[in-house]
Parts: structure tokens; C-alpha cells; sequence
């Protein structure tokens, strides 16, 4: 392969990375660009019936000295255990106040320990020798119900059977059960535990109702590159629960003004009533370089097909955890029309995920929320390409990366927030360039164009001092990041750059319409060397509109 052609296919992957990926969730051609890491949804408090209020006992009246205690009922907190929380009550004086207050103790243990229906009573028995006696029912599911819309219900049934009649009501399995059947794409469910007719027992009503059947969006940006095209317009629509509660049908387009465009289609369905979810996707982009590469003549393709599956390990209000692994299949073709040539590479890689999140009280309350991957894959390169590559970067093969991305958007005052966010990249080897992490795009430095600032390893830090006015958000940021641009070099040219910058930004979103605005400046790392233009402010737009 000459070296204009390697040359060539460098900056066309470069330049494709940005514009590919700037579409949320979609499954595309390369991974090294920013995605923008959005904060999680909370979830819908546990509905649960307040606690009964103590007893009302007056004090005094007869006394008895006790010489022993004994809880019955008990299965999931050992004896011995509630005895403890008791204290040491053997050879105290109470009255009858004073014992309905232990068995007060033992009920507010139950239910702190896990278990909203439990309670601890005193059945009727002769304290006369002393010994003391006190009931736990622990609570246990009477009638498990699904009603609301006819077509959904059996199915909404289906989730809720890990809660079986009979079985112990534990605040843990409940959420986590009620939450996964919640989180149905188009499903919206409102479950309710009421007292069932047996003592001891609570019935579960769940009334699921149709939320919405198709969502999507409709936008305009100038996230994309000079040579595939700056202004892009994209759209999506996610068709819910079509066929079965819980499945969707995924579809995604995007056009730049030079001509690029990208679309995928996927589908996802729930597999049993766990949580656990199937995936199958295909995507398919196009491209001609247009500006300084124009003379080129120089275009793409790239196929991704992939499948996999994810399951949530921890489901929960205030903490979640899910595990992901996809089988990503990549097939890219580039051609070179001004001397009549063309190159291939494909790759097969599996990225195995951990997405989390967790809501604490810290100051005034935040949530820390991201994920981590590790990617295992083997790119395969054409003749040409992997000719060239034996004398210089040495990328074919088998390859591993690991990524972490975490945020934290923090409450410091009444309407402000704080925003951090690291994001990482550690390579075993060189990596190819659409393996790369890049610094540069509207989710990275912003100061510095799309396509700026790649390498094998890197991190970008993010700092937003956010103030939230009704549906405008003004804030102020700094971006910062380094890059190392071959673990193992193969030219003298520099390996590492730093970029940074700061600037202001408007968001405004009032559920349907949505709009973004941010300019920039450069403080640290120079001019940009992916383009000749030497902006000294970047501006970054976008326009939404959800349905």
C-alpha cells in the first residue's frame, strides 16, 4: 500500500469516528469518539404502606419480673439475633407498656432489617414464672394480582413471578421486581400492597397500562467533521412492546451536508422475567471526504452486526449494576477513486460492560453513575493494509482494551450542581485508529474540533458548575485531557498531546423541544491539527425535538 493511501486511511477514520457516534446509543463503526454519558433516570419510590403506629399502652398497672424470653415465629431472623436487639431486659421489672415495647423493638428491627410487613406481637399467655413470649409474623404475600390493560396484563403477570403467595414479603425482591416489570419499554406499571384478608398477610395489585407505543427524536447539529460534513441531521424512533411486553424495535438515520449518512435497525426483547435482555443489531454507514480530501475522490462503507445480552445484577431506587456483553462483527471498506484503489479490515471483538449508578445523601445529595468495559477483539487487515501495518504501527491481531467512564453531578446549593466526569482508556497493544480514544468533539474538550487529539491510552476530565432555572440550565465548564498516541512508537514524532479548554453553555429542554449551546476557547495544547482553519473559539449547536 502506498503511503498516501495509509495516509488516507487514517483520516478517514478519524474523521468518521466523530460523526458516527454523536447519534446516542448507536451501534456504529467506531468506538474512540466521547459519547455524551447521561444521567440516570430515578426510579419510582417502593409502594409501600406506612409503618403501624406503636401500640398506645398507658403505663403502670401490674409488673412482672422476667427470668426469660423467647420469640416464636421467626424464620429469617435468627432467635438469638433479636434477643441481642433486646438488650439485656432478664431480671428487669415491666410493666405491660413496657413489654408491648419490646415486641415494638423487635417489629422496628424486622422492618429495617428488610421486611415491611413484619410484626411482633404479645399473644395472650400467664407471666406468673416469669417467661415472656413474643409472636413474629413476618409478613407474606396473600393474592399476587396484574390488571389494567388486557393486552399487557397476563404477560405483567409473568414478572411477578418471583413473587410467589405464601412466600415472605422482603422490601429488596419487591423493588427489584416491581422496577424490572417498570422499566418494559412503553409499559408503565403501578404496583400497590394492601393488608390481604389473612392476618399476617399483604396482597399485590399491579395495574399496568400501555405508556406510549413508538418515542423517538428528530434533530439538527454541528457535531460533525469538515471532511464528512459538520451539519447533520438525525433522527430516531423506537417502536415498544410491538409484538410482546417488553421487546422494541430500534430504528436510527443521520445525513451531513456532504453527504454522509448512517442508519441501524435493532431489536431487543426480554428473556424470562428476571431482567435479562437479547439483543441483535445491524448498522450501515457511508461516506465521501469532502474539503481539502474532496480531490480524493476517496469513500466508505461499514457494516456492524453485533448481538448480546445484558442482566441486572443489582436493581434498585437508589443503587444499580448491570453486566453486558456483546459480539460486535465490524466490516469496513474504503476506496481511493483517484488512483483506482481500495483496502479492507474487519474485526470480531467482545466488549463486556459494567453500567452502575448510585444516589447517596452526600452534602445536599448526588448520584455517581458510569461504566466499565473491557473489550478483547482481533483485527484482520487486506494485503495492502497489512503489509503496511508489519513495517509501521503493527495493529493486526488480537488486541484489549479497558474503559472506565464515571461521573458525578453533586447538589451544593438550591438549584446548583456540580458535574465531574473522568473517562479513560488503557490499550495492551497499538491499536487500530477506530479502536483509538479521542479527546477532541462536543462530549470531550470542547474547544477543539472533532477528530483532535487521539491515541492508544488517554483521559478526559469534565467540570460543569451547573445552575438549573425551570427548563434553562446556564453553566460554566472546563475540559481537560491527555492522550498517548502508540503504547509501543514506531515514528520520532511526538507521543503525547494535552488539551484543554474552557467556556459557557445554555441547555433548555421542556420535555419535547430541546436545544444546546456552547462556545469555547482553547488553554492549553495549540492550533487543531485536524483542521487548517485556526478558530480561536469553537461553537457547538444542537436542536432536538422528542414525540
Amino acid at each position: 500500500m502506498r503511503p498516501a493511501n495509509t495516509i488516507l486511511t487514517i483520516a478517514i477514520f478519524y474523521a468518521f469516528a466523530e460523526a458516527a457516534f454523536a447519534q446516542q446509543g448507536a451501534q456504529s463503526l467506531q468506538e474512540n469518539g466521547q459519547r455524551e454519558l447521561r444521567e440516570p433516570v430515578p426510579a419510582p419510590p417502593l409502594p409501600l404502606p406506612p409503618p403501624p403506629p406503636p401500640a398506645t399502652v398507658p403505663p403502670g398497672g401490674l409488673t412482672v419480673t422476667l427470668k426469660q424470653v423467647t420469640v416464636t415465629g421467626n424464620t429469617l431472623i435468627p432467635q438469638e439475633e433479636l434477643l441481642r436487639e433486646l438488650g439485656p431486659v432478664v431480671g428487669r421489672t415491666f410493666d405491660f407498656a413496657g413489654l408491648s415495647a419490646l415486641a415494638d423493638k423487635l417489629s422496628t428491627y424486622y422492618r429495617a432489617a428488610g421486611y415491611p410487613f413484619a410484626r411482633a406481637y404479645l399473644p395472650q399467655q400467664d407471666l406468673q414464672q416469669g417467661s415472656l413470649r413474643i409472636e413474629v409474623l413476618e409478613g407474606r404475600y396473600g393474592a399476587i394480582t396484574s390488571n389494567g390493560d388486557k393486552s399487557l396484563s397476563p404477560a405483567a403477570l409473568r414478572f411477578l413471578s418471583p413473587l410467589q403467595p405464601g412466600s415472605v414479603i422482603e422490601s429488596h425482591e419487591l423493588e427489584r421486581v416491581t422496577l424490572i416489570l417498570d422499566d418494559q419499554p412503553g409499559v408503565r406499571s403501578i404496583p400497590v400492597v394492601r393488608p390481604g384478608k389473612e392476618v399476617g398477610t399483604g396482597d399485590l395489585a399491579v395495574e399496568v397500562q400501555r405508556n406510549h407505543r413508538y418515542a423517538g427524536e428528530i434533530g439538527l447539529d454541528n457535531n460533525g467533521t469538515r471532511y464528512t460534513g459538520r451539519t447533520r441531521a438525525h433522527a430516531n424512533l423506537d417502536i415498544d412492546s410491538p409484538f410482546t411486553l417488553g421487546d422494541q424495535v430500534s430504528l436510527q438515520g443521520m445525513y451531513t451536508n456532504e453527504q454522509m449518512w448512517f442508519g441501524s435497525a435493532a431489536y431487543a426483547v426480554p428473556l424470562g422475567a428476571s431482567g435479562l435482555r437479547g439483543r441483535v443489531g445491524y448498522s450501515r454507514s457511508y461516506y465521501a471526504l469532502a474539503d481539502s480530501f474532496a480531490a480524493l475522490n476517496a469513500t466508505g462503507t461499514a457494516n456492524v452486526s453485533s448481538a448480546g445480552l445484558s442482566y441486572p445484577l443489582v436493581r434498585s431506587q437508589r443503587r444499580n449494576l448491570t453486566l453486558s456483553a456483546t459480539l460486535e462483527h465490524k466490516r469496513l471498506r474504503d476506496r481511493q477513486g483517484a488512483t483506482d484503489s481500495s483496502s479492507d479490515k474487519s474485526s470480531n471483538s467482545v466488549p463486556i460492560a459494567m453500567n452502575f449508578d448510585v444516589r447517596d445523601n452526600l452534602l445536599r445529595g448526588g448520584v455517581t453513575y458510569g461504566a466499565v468495559s473491557w473489550t478483547p477483539g482481533r483485527l484482520s487487515l487486506d494485503g495492502a493494509l497489512l503489509e503496511t501495518d508489519a513495517t509501521t504501527s503493527r495493529s493486526a491481531g488480537h488486541f484489549s482494551k479497558l474503559n472506565l467512564d464515571l461521573a458525578r453531578i453533586q447538589s451544593v446549593a438550591e438549584h446548583v450542581d456540580l458535574y465531574g466526569r473522568l473517562s479513560a482508556q488503557w490499550a495492551s497493544k497499538n491499536l487500530d485508529s477506530s479502536q483509538k480514544f479521542g479527546l477532541g468533539g462536543r462530549n470531550g474538550v470542547r474547544a477543539y474540533p472533532g477528530g483532535e487529539g487521539y491515541g492508544d491510552a488517554g483521559a478526559l476530565v469534565q467540570l460543569e458548575l451547573r445552575y438549573a432555572a425551570g427548563a434553562f440550565m446556564p453553566y460554566v465548564f472546563y475540559d481537560a485531557g491527555r492522550i498517548t498516541a502508540n503504547r509501543e512508537p514506531w515514528t520520532s514524532d511526538s507521543n503525547h498531546r494535552s488539551l484543554a479548554g474552557a467556556g459557557l453553555g445554555l441547555r433548555y429542554d421542556n420535555r419535547a423541544f430541546n436545544a444546546s449551546l456552547v462556545a469555547a476557547w482553547r488553554t492549553r495544547g495549540g492550533a487543531p491539527r485536524s483542521e487548517p482553519h485556526d478558530r480561536q473559539a469553537m461553537a457547538w449547536l444542537n436542536l432536538g425535538y422528542r414525540f
